[in-house]
């Protein structure tokens, strides 16, 4: 059964996974009310977490009944509806053995010849290191995936949910084909703004059906690393947005034919367990001060808008999903914080990345005592979390703070949401209050804090002082761990307070570089002799030793969770045209010397990715009809919660607004059916659109949904017209709780014609190299491209009569394609040429022109390549004109 020491709550699941669309990716599991982070869990079997992080949640599928039977139906759905070429069946998943049984049978039903399953988490979680240990299945007809990903009202997978859309990203740590079960896929995706695959890799490694493997990964706010047996399988960047999202462990049937020799078959899961990462507060402080946009201190020039795509927020702040951007050239932001006392101030800014689509050379201008100092960020690379922009003097009513602007050097959009100014000192390798004894040496291959040089040394003789110079209290003490495989698994660091010596001893032969916390200290004032840190090793230690920085940072010594919030109280407002609904929930402020923020909860879901410093938290984009239980922590330097607040209920009125009706309807006529196109609707509650062909409804579930809505671009098919009728094709909109628009309706006369796509008969590559291209075509056909100068295609129809034809292309264009591709028609009374930009302007059908062809196969269309870029191919059709 799930083992659990962080106290989450059971909670029902109609309820569970609402809203986490808006919840930020979490550095921790999103706990309950009350729960301490990252508290061990007793693992039963070895698990291969990196350093940095701790068990916070697990199932080790041991069951709820007293035989170990039974799946714990409080933490997890069945996976349901049909998916490939079998049935999502919840019979076909058990618990027994300490194993979750997920079985794959020769059966019928739901109109698939095949039944599988799979299991999806009530839970959402976020950064940290996910882990499994599986068997899977090996023989052909089959797909494997242990994955995470959000999950929606309007589809199939888990028909109990009732919630806004929560598919935000996906990742998937690893996808296994059964017929090559030593071959595993690592791939990523986007939802919002708009669907985009992460290409990965296929990799052969352990065969995944004869033994038990364990296979992790870790998701970082820049990247996630894969592993299988510990190993570290592949890496992939990983740009926003990033939200927290559902674990999945499924088997499909998925690959045509099947091979049902050993069927009944099954896959089974030894275990889920989520590790978080460990909270150091190394970045957070009660005396912290953050500024966001839309605070006093908040100043805009030039031209800045919200962040939106179809109306709909698609960023994440550090507090709420509300974030500016900036297109053109000159405009500039700036925080200005309400300073109480001059002093020493690490400044962060929080990144909020957007699908590598962010400002490449961000120039930040830190303003302070000193002048101002310049600090260029890459926003495309820098993930989804705060930013350091290093340590500055400040003086309160100097008007001193943050600016920011597009470097000329860098493009990009240019975004702007919070600042943060955090109380502390950092004394660096080289800087003053810094001195060694022994011999040293200098590295610039292994960086330090923020990309600097280190310094290292091999000898016990030698070591290494920081003294800082502060005023006497007391202070959270982290040095800065610099990965290299060679230190020391037991270095040593001493803190010298007030005479008396405490020493450290922490592993230094880490693979990622962080802040790691000594402690907390009782410091004296100034550059006193007797308070400082030193680095260095006993005798006999092996391994080198790097020094970096150290950060002291003015904190009150741990005492324990803080006090519950009181005074919630919580308003819903609506705006029902665009089918919006929200809640705003204030509170009063906790006196706790302790306190960074608070964290809020959705029936007792976490909502916030951090804890907010605000007393005050909106929340949009609620069900209507639905009635929600809010609630409020407290939350300390090192992730500390108190008990929550008082429950208090946000009713939601019942939705009866219809949305609109589609708008910019287009039928294109095709052979034996029609393709629509339309505008896409921004209400904030579009569950999509049903789609009728003479009166029958074809859509069993709503089309171009917030998920799939921009698929709507490469057209929707409406199958089996019959050609030369005229047919009437009938669209509405629908939102989330089934309220259906007024209809829209076309008619549309389906043609003969012949089309070819590049898998279709007719369609040669002639010369060069191609491959498949992640660019859809035509309804999200497969494309081809080739980067070969000489590369050339053909596609040659057999028309079955002579006559006059148009002819035309299906473009795919990005902006490594080529500007010159040049389109040949080779018709009986001649050729024509067509030169297409293929990086702009495509993504839709483009006349090449109109010829005469006789008969049969004489006729073609050739493609070449005029110039450098990928030379791509999709769709030519030849529609008869009667001529």
């Amino acid at each position: 059964m799930a083992r659990d020491r962080t106290c989450f709550p059971v909670r029902s699941r109609r309820l569970v996974g609402l809203s986490a669309a808006f919840a930020v990716a979490g550095a921790l599991l999103v706990a309950a009310p009350g729960g301490n982070p990252a508290v061990a869990v007793e693992e039963p079997s070895p698990s291969n977490a990196p350093p940095g992080y701790q068990l916070a949640w697990a199932d080790e599928f041991d069951g709820v009944n007293d035989d170990g039977t039974g799946l714990d139906e409080s933490e997890w759905f069945y996976r349901e509806g049909e998916k490939a070429e079998c049935s999502n069946q919840p019979d076909n998943v058990s618990v027994s053995d300490g194993l979750l049984h997920i079985a794959i049978k020769a059966e019928q039903a739901n109109g698939e010849d095949y039944t599988c399953g799979g299991v999806v988490s009530n839970r959402w979680f976020g950064y940290g290191y996910y882990e499994t240990r599986a068997k899977l299945w090996g023989d052909q007809g089959f797909h494997s995936a242990f994955w995470t990903t959000g999950l929606s009202a309007y589809i199939p997978d888990v028909p109990d949910y009732r919630g806004p859309h929560n598919r935000i990203n996906e990742i998937d740590g690893f996808e296994v084909d059964s017929h090559a079960p030593d071959k595993l896929a690592y791939h990523s995706h986007w939802f919002v703004p708009e669907h985009v695959g992460n290409q990965g890799k296929l990799i052969t490694q352990a065969n995944s059906a004869l033994e038990y493997h364990n296979y992790g990964f870790e998701w970082t706010p820049t990247e996630v690393r894969f592993f299988t047996d510990g190993v570290l399988m592949n890496v992939l960047p990983k740009a926003g947005p990033h939200g927290i999202q559902n674990i999945w462990l499924t088997t499909l049937g998925y690959t045509a034919p099947v091979d049902e020799t050993n069927l009944p078959g099954e896959t089974t899961w030894d275990y889920f367990r989520y590790f978080a990462p460990v909270e150091s507060g190394a970045d957070a402080s009660a005396a912290q001060l953050i500024v966001d946009n839309g605070d006093a201190g908040y100043v805009e020039s030039g031209q800045w808008a919200d962040e939106l795509t179809d109306g709909r927020q698609v960023a994440f702040g550090a507090q709420d999903k509300s974030v500016r951007r900036a297109d053109g050239a000159g405009a500039t932001a700036s925080w200005t914080p309400a300073l109480t006392e001059a002093g020493s101030y690490e400044v962060f800014v929080w990144n909020a990345n957007i699908l590598q689509t962010g400002h490449s050379a961000a120039r930040y201008t830190v303003t302070n005592d000193s002048g101002g100092v310049d600090v260029v960020v890459d926003q495309r690379g820098a993930g989804q979390q705060w930013v350091s922009l290093g340590v500055h003097d400040f003086t309160p009513g100097q008007g001193q703070g943050v600016a920011v602007a597009g470097d000329a050097a860098g493009s990009g959009v240019l975004r702007a949401d919070a600042v943060k100014f955090l109380p502390a000192v950092v004394v660096e390798d080289g800087g003053a209050g810094y001195s060694e004894t022994g011999t040293w040496g200098g590295s610039t291959a292994i960086t330090g804090w923020r990309g600097s040089s280190t310094r290292y040394a091999s000898a016990s003789s030698a070591t290494a002082r920081w003294t800082p110079e502060l005023d006497a209290g007391t202070y959270d003490v982290y040095a800065w761990v610099a990965p290299r495989g060679e230190n020391p698994s037991d270095a040593r660091y001493t803190v010298v307070s007030g005479g008396e010596r405490t020493d450290v001893t922490i592993d230094a032969s880490v693979p990622t570089a962080r802040w790691v916390r000594l402690g907390n200290f009782a410091l004296g004032e100034g550059d006193s002799a007797d308070s400082y840190v030193e680095f260095g090793k006993d005798y006999g230690v092996t391994g080198i030793m790097r020094a970096d920085a150290v950060k002291f940072v003015a904190a009150a010594p741990e005492a324990g969770a803080p006090s519950a919030p009181t005074g919630l109280e919580v308003d819903v407002e609506r705006t029902p045209p665009i089918g919006d609904n929200w809640f705003t929930a204030e509170w009063g402020a906790v006196d706790d010397a302790d306190v960074v923020g608070y964290h809020v909860y959705l029936d007792g879901q976490r909502l916030t990715w951090q804890p907010v410093q605000r007393t005050s938290f909106q929340f949009h984009e609620l069900l209507g009809g639905e009635t929600y239980a809010i609630s409020v922590t407290a939350v300390d330097r090192l992730g500390n919660e108190s008990e929550a607040s008082a429950v208090v209920p946000a009713v939601v009125p019942q939705d009866t607004q219809a949305p609109k009706p589609p708008t910019g309807v287009v039928a294109e006529a095709a052979n034996g059916k029609a393709v629509l196109y339309w505008d896409q609707n921004s209400e904030l509650d579009l569950g999509g659109y049903n789609v009728y062909a003479d009166g029958v409804l074809i859509t069993p579930e709503p089309f171009g949904n917030t998920n799939d809505a921009h698929n709507r671009d490469l057209g929707f098919e409406v199958p089996d017209l019959d050609n030369g009728i005229a047919h009437t094709i009938t669209i509405t909109t629908v939102d989330f709780v089934g309220n259906e628009s007024k209809p829209t309706t076309v008619e549309v006369t389906p043609l003969p014609m012949t089309i070819i796509g590049v898998e279709d008969e007719g369609y040669t590559e002639i010369a060069g190299t191609w491959a498949p291209s992640s660019v859809p075509g035509w309804l999200a056909s497969k494309t081809r491209a080739s980067k070969n100068g000489v590369a050339s295609v053909e596609w040659r129809p057999d028309l079955p009569a002579a006559g006059e034809y148009e002819v035309w292309a299906w473009v795919p264009n990005n902006s490594n394609s080529t500007p010159v591709a040049r389109y040949t028609v080779s018709g009986a009374d001649g050729t024509i040429v067509t030169e297409i930009n293929q990086t702009s302007g495509g993504m839709q059908w483009m006349l090449l022109g109109t010829s005469r062809f006789d008969a049969g196969t004489s006729g073609a269309v050739t493609l070449t390549n005029g110039a450098a870029g990928y030379l791509r191919t999709n769709a030519v059709k030849f529609v008869p004109t009667g001529g």
